[in-house]
């Protein structure tokens, strides 16, 4: 044999030495690949975002009298956060839908027999598609979103010159803003993203359709059943829950007169009171159990 060969390593075997968070964030990268959605939606938003400002019709609706400073610094970190906003949206949404696909995609089209194979842990590959779901993307969308709203500034003070102020400081207290409530979000609704992912583990068929039944259905179920509306309330208090905790003081932005910048409420916002909340933590915990359940569960069925 010609010692100067390449060697040729199988592919079990190079897993076997790569460490778990080298086997982790190759697994990340597959589904990102796989499920080209969950990045090229967030890119399509803010590229539609750029292209109305650039062309669209702006109408601020500000009024005739002088602005002053404060007011300009104020009405650009406003118009910072509110086109944050759509990019988020779109983020939850494409993310919900690959989280009831993901492992039941892999069923369907038989490519979890070939996954199966190889020497990965159901639980490390389940892991990786939560942590696809409720880490990458949402800390690359607010990345995305925080390089955007660097363009849409720019965009804004050629379409409306005068109306806007730059503030490097008040920039980054909006972006810190928009971080809490991704951090905040991630934890809070990460029981939601659990749930989704044993849905896609367990249906056999319409995991979707499912998953869009239940929380609809159960609450009218109980009502005509037992006459109460537990479901109900407890749904209503797992999509706003934590924003009560977290936002205590009164509205600051109810006069323009003395309009403050986005960065304010950081002095009103119960942050330590967000973290602290037993109900946070509780479903962080019902979210792992979620996830377990869904490999335990992709760990026998696989449709054959």
């Amino acid at each position: 044999m010609n010692a100067n060969a390449a060697t040729v390593v199988p592919a079990s075997a190079l897993m076997r030495r790569a460490g778990p968070l080298d086997t982790v964030m190759a697994l990340a990268r597959r589904e990102l690949w796989e499920h080209r959605s969950l990045w090229i939606a967030p890119l399509v938003v803010e590229a539609l975002l750029a292209v109305s400002l650039l062309i669209g019709r702006i109408n601020m609706d500000l009024p005739e009298q002088v602005l002053t400073a404060q007011q300009k610094v104020a009405i650009f970190t406003i118009a910072q956060w509110v086109l944050a906003q759509p990019v988020f949206v779109v983020a939850a949404i494409v993310v919900g839908f690959y989280l009831l696909d993901c492992l039941y995609a892999e069923r369907k089209d038989r490519s979890i027999l070939f996954w199966k194979s190889l020497p990965l842990s159901d639980e490390l590959t389940v892991g990786s598609k939560f942590l696809v779901a409720a880490v990458i993307v949402p800390l690359g969308v607010f990345v995305l979103a925080a390089a955007a709203d660097l363009v849409f500034a720019a965009i804004l003070a050629v379409r409306v010159p005068g109306a806007l102020k730059w503030s490097t400081f008040e920039w980054l207290r909006t972006e810190l803003v928009l971080l809490l409530e991704v951090i905040l979000g991630v934890l809070w609704y990460s029981p939601v993203a659990g749930a989704l992912l044993l849905f896609s583990a367990w249906i056999r068929r319409n995991p979707i359709l499912w998953a869009s039944l239940v929380p609809v259905v159960a609450p009218i179920i109980e009502r005509i059943a037992l006459g109460t509306h537990y479901i109900w309330n407890f749904e209503r208090y797992r999509v706003n829950g934590i924003w009560h905790s977290l936002v205590l003081g009164p509205n600051v932005f109810g006069s323009f007169q003395h309009l403050p910048p986005v960065g304010v409420v950081l002095d009103t916002f119960n942050i330590r009171g967000a973290f602290t909340d037993i109900d946070l933590w509780l479903g962080v915990v019902a979210a792992i159990a979620f996830v377990y359940a869904a490999a335990r569960v992709r760990r026998y069925r696989d449709d054959t």
